[in-house]
């Protein structure tokens, strides 16, 4: 059973939904950002489940307590700095369970960071480690310069639409992301390296028909189909999931 757990990008779209779910599961949570300053997008973020029991969100990277699972959300970072490395690595000695999260076209990112930090662990040491891959993420706090993030905003608007292309060949709703990696990792899986699927084998069709993108071919990274595949439930329809992701956006055009 997981007690608590620290998110490392808790303001990343995933990184968010993540806390979300453990918040609802009664998990103890504390929230950390890769920058020590927080942009406009993360403070709306935060005010949404700052005030929860469950949760809590420190600037200050260190941590002494023993940890059940450190959550590092590589997927909206490009660079770490040395004294991040260092920091989020001392967290890493205190946890039982580490899980590196990105997509999968990141794998190579996801990869060398996750060396580093386990360099820095003794030999002694006996962490679970998990990586984990995923194809295109929709729904609330989608970053801006996304494919659905631009179609909603354009209808949002009343904006006529312009030609928009994507390159993924499967998609997953994120909050389907979040049960997905608390139910791998309460299960004890014996694959710690997955790459997400949608158990809707059309779902990427039914998003392109849905929103009127055109997809380009793209060739799958040679990693990537070394990597054993797990597969998701698709809790909405693909139109659910699209509503729920503009909902978000309208209740944020509110506030701003």
């Amino acid at each position: 059973m997981m007690k608590n757990a620290v998110v490392i990008g808790a303001t990343t779209q995933v990184g968010f939904a993540i806390c979300q779910y453990l918040i609802n599961k009664e998990v103890e949570v504390t929230g950390l950002a890769w920058s020590e300053k927080l942009d406009e997008k993360s403070e709306e973020m935060l005010m949404e489940i700052g005030r929860n029991a469950f949760f809590r969100f420190q600037l200050e990277r260190s941590f002494t307590e023993s940890i059940d699972v450190v959550f590092y959300c590589l997927d909206e970072v490009e660079k770490v700095e040395n004294k991040e490395q260092i920091l989020y690595g001392n967290l890493a000695e205190n946890a039982n369970k580490l899980v590196f999260i990105s997509s999968y076209r990141k794998m190579s990112w996801n990869g060398e960071y996750r060396q580093q930090i386990m360099k820095k662990l003794s030999a002694s040491s006996n962490q679970s480690c998990y990586m984990i891959y995923l194809p295109m993420v929709y729904g609330p706090w989608q970053q801006e310069e996304e494919p659905v993030h631009k179609r909603l905003l354009e209808e949002i608007e009343q904006k006529e639409s312009e030609p928009i292309t994507i390159k993924e060949n499967d998609v997953l709703f994120v909050e389907d992301v979040a049960e997905a990696i608390y139910n791998l990792l309460i299960r004890d899986e014996k694959v710690t390296e997955v790459l997400f699927q949608n158990d809707n084998p059309k779902a990427i069709e039914e998003l392109i028909k849905e929103l009127n993108l055109t997809l380009l071919t793209s060739v799958e990274p040679e990693e990537s189909k070394k990597v054993k595949k797990y597969k998701v439930p698709q809790s909405r329809t693909i139109k659910e999931g699209i509503q729920a992701q503009k909902d978000q956006m309208y209740y944020k055009l509110k506030i701003d």
